[in-house]
């Protein structure tokens, strides 16, 4: 069977001609009574709609910045969900219980939301930065640098003090492990710096104090062909179970080999949620799945969660990098591990490159507080 296989010289990896970019940032702060009262919220508001005027006050103020600063794609919320960006040809934006979806794609897509129910009081102000435009990693830095000037001049607008302001940092790059084998030609080259090194090469400083993480979400459909070579009934099936630990079982044996102990396996129709944290490794939240990894350590230990009595759509590989993943100062090396893991996987589950696909998503992130130096 033919994978597509990451070309690599030194510590370079060369990854599909089609590949995407994303970097979104996200601004928090909580609501306080101070300021309401600063902002006169309540004053005359409707009695239905009593923070009607509130909101619309200081998504008015961020949208007049953002015009000023030339930042073009930009979503108030105040609902208390969980921002999640994804591409997407259309834009596209819904809610879940627990989850903001917003969808776009970076080259094309210029817009200003407001996210917000007027009758609730949320508990704090999201402000998402979508970049755009063709050059969306080259031009990293440039942007973190806009967005940081825009939240500062709103919070100093608003009286917010800037400890009390997270700033995260997200960026993609997305992939089809097949794209070779689909005819995509072509290939661009990354050594995957760690962020702080690309910034300080674009004469951008970050805080001292500051939390990241790396890791890399791959998405394999459940498809008719691994149900029926899995001997599934395609209506009827008691327990998926075994269905399930079989794949599982070959997904720890791959990263096993590929020497990547870290991650896991999620088949229960969550959502999974990274975040640099060591003290609760697996927490189901709802929607949510929370998984908690330590980017100092290796914890040597592959979760996996699924639903016995369910089957999903697709099934997701979780593999988090730790600082011993970082090849003179990059991630390349930790991405071709992880795609020779998938190339290993792939072949057990003897999946059809031409026709199917795993989707690898590597992500970095970085976060401080704003009063950080």
């Amino acid at each position: 069977m033919s994978v597509r296989r990451s070309r690599s010289k030194g510590n370079t990896i060369f990854l599909p001609s089609n590949s995407r970019y994303n970097q979104y940032l996200l601004a928090e702060f909580k609501i306080t009574d101070e300021l309401l009262d600063r902002l006169k919220a309540e004053q005359n508001a409707d009695k239905l709609t009593p923070w009607q005027g509130f909101y619309q006050n200081v998504s008015e103020q961020l949208f007049s910045i953002c015009e000023d600063e030339e930042i073009d794609n930009v979503h108030f919320i105040a609902n208390d969900k969980l921002p999640r960006v994804r591409f997407n040809q259309e834009i596209r934006h819904w809610e879940t219980e627990q989850q903001m979806l917003i969808f776009y794609n970076p080259e094309y897509h210029q817009f200003y939301k407001s996210h917000f129910d007027p009758a609730l009081r949320a508990k704090k102000i999201s402000i998402l930065f979508l970049a755009s435009g063709s050059t969306v990693r080259t031009s990293a830095a440039g942007y973190h640098t806009k967005v940081r000037k825009v939240v500062n001049k709103l919070i100093d607008q608003l009286g917010v003090n800037a400890s009390q302001v997270r700033l995260r940092d997200h960026q993609h790059l997305t992939y089809d492990l097949f794209a070779k084998d689909k005819g995509v030609e072509g290939g661009n080259s990354h050594n995957l710096r760690l962020i702080k090194n690309r910034y300080q090469a674009s004469d951008v400083t970050l805080p001292t104090k500051h939390d990241t993480i790396s890791y890399v979400v791959a998405s394999l459909p459940i498809t008719r062909r691994l149900l029926k070579s899995a001997n599934i009934k395609l209506v009827g099936q008691e327990s998926y179970d075994q269905f399930y630990k079989m794949i599982s079982d070959s997904c720890s044996a791959a990263a096993k080999r590929k020497n990547l102990t870290t991650g896991a396996f999620i088949a229960n129709g969550l959502t999974p949620i990274v975040r640099n944290s060591s003290n609760e490794p697996e927490q189901k939240v709802g929607e949510l799945q929370l998984l908690g990894f330590d980017p100092k350590q290796a914890n040597d230990e592959f979760y996996s969660s699924w639903k016995a009595d369910t089957l999903v759509d697709y099934v997701q590989i979780v593999f988090a990098a730790t600082e011993q993943d970082i090849e003179n100062k990059g991630y390349s090396e930790f991405l071709k591990r992880v795609d020779s893991a998938l190339k290993l996987l792939a072949t057990d589950l003897e999946m059809t490159p031409e026709h199917e696909e795993i989707a690898v998503r590597f992500h970095q992130h970085l976060a401080y507080h704003f009063n950080e130096q």
